[in-house]
């Protein structure tokens, strides 16, 4: 809940930031941050360590080629079971951005950012909010685009542990299974390929380590040998993680 009012104090004082998402909690919140970026000088990152693995860019690549035909769906599963019940951090905290949505939905808004654009979707989310404190434990959230596709995700820290994504095209589906797995150290990553009538596929990755990845391009970026990540991707994704929580806070289910 701090991350809006220190990101624009450092940026003011000529300080370089890479913050942890999301970037900040509110919409209102985003004209404090643009306004320090917009003096110039001082780079901003915010720290979704994914969207810097190749396996996004390979992914992007076979949706907008139609390597396997059009993209149907997307389902997304983001389920870490909380340590000791984040009883002692922010996460069981509602004033300070707790919940599972809030940590982990910004991943799955950054994934669909990459592959199919978030514009001119319409988004719906749904949580009981029954998890401490009144943070939502477990969460959906669904988006539908004009060209028919169809993404959803499950976040929760209550259900087993899942991480991954699965695409569903006309002649494929690709799945990536344990998608945070490079967080923990340099891991390789698997893209599985599935065509009817034919064996499964794989494309791989060497392996990476996300945190590394990200520090690299941060620094590139402050060294002038990579272009800055546009503040509106982020400014995109804080808006409708803003929206989709607070419309399914107005609609809990009971």
């Amino acid at each position: 809940e701090l991350h809006a009012e220190w990101i624009a104090k450092a940026l003011k004082a000529g300080k370089h930031v890479l913050v942890e998402k999301p970037l900040c909690l509110y919409t209102d919140e985003l004209d404090l941050i643009e306004s320090a970026l917009r003096a110039g000088g001082p780079c901003l990152l915010e720290g979704v360590m994914v969207r810097h693995h190749p396996w996004q860019d390979k992914l992007r690549t076979m949706v907008s080629d139609r390597s396997f035909g059009r993209l149907r769906s997307i389902e997304t599963s983001l389920c870490i079971p909380a340590k000791n019940g984040h009883k002692d951090n922010y996460r069981s905290r509602l004033e300070q951005g707790g919940g599972c949505f809030r940590d982990l939905g910004v991943y799955w808004l950054q994934f669909l950012q990459t592959l199919v654009g978030l514009d001119g979707a319409g988004f719906q989310g749904q949580s009981s909010f029954d998890g401490p404190g009144g943070c939502d434990w477990t969460f959906e959230a669904q988006a539908e685009y004009p060209d028919g596709l169809r993404a959803a995700v499950l976040c929760s820290f209550e259900r087993p542990y899942r991480c991954s994504h699965t695409l569903t095209f006309d002649d494929a589906v690709v799945s990536l299974n344990d998608c945070f797995r490079a967080n923990l150290g340099f891991y390789k990553m698997t893209l599985r390929i599935r065509r009817s009538g034919e064996l499964p596929a794989r494309a791989e990755f060497r392996p990476m380590n996300y945190y590394v990845n990200q520090l690299d391009c941060f620094c590139r970026i402050i060294r002038g040998m990579a272009a800055p990540v546009p503040f509106r991707e982020s400014a995109e994704r804080i808006r409708l993680l803003d929206s989709i929580y607070q419309s399914a806070r107005q609609s809990r289910v009971k």
